[in-house]
């Protein structure tokens, strides 16, 4: 596996179980916040949004960007009430 793959599932999955932890309801909400965060993650990777800071890209992922993202559609699923 692609150390970028292993990094974007594993940002996903920890932003995920922290809004599950923090807004979750049932066990149920937890695929929909994976999916979302594993959304969020692969819009700013594929279209390779980068905020001018210069940061470090461990396998030519933006760390930053990509939680930025993973986040944005974590409170928009959050506010869905799934």
């Amino acid at each position: 596996m692609a150390p970028a793959s292993l990094l974007l599932i594993l940002l996903s999955t920890a932003s995920a179980g922290l809004a599950h932890l923090l807004w979750g309801r049932r066990w149920q909400q937890l695929p929909v916040f994976w999916l979302a965060a594993a959304a969020g993650s692969l819009i700013v990777y594929v279209l390779d949004l980068r905020l001018p800071l210069g940061l470090v890209a461990p396998a030519g992922v933006p760390v930053l960007e990509v939680l930025l993202g993973a986040w944005l559609l974590l409170i928009v699923a959050s506010r869905l009430r799934v």
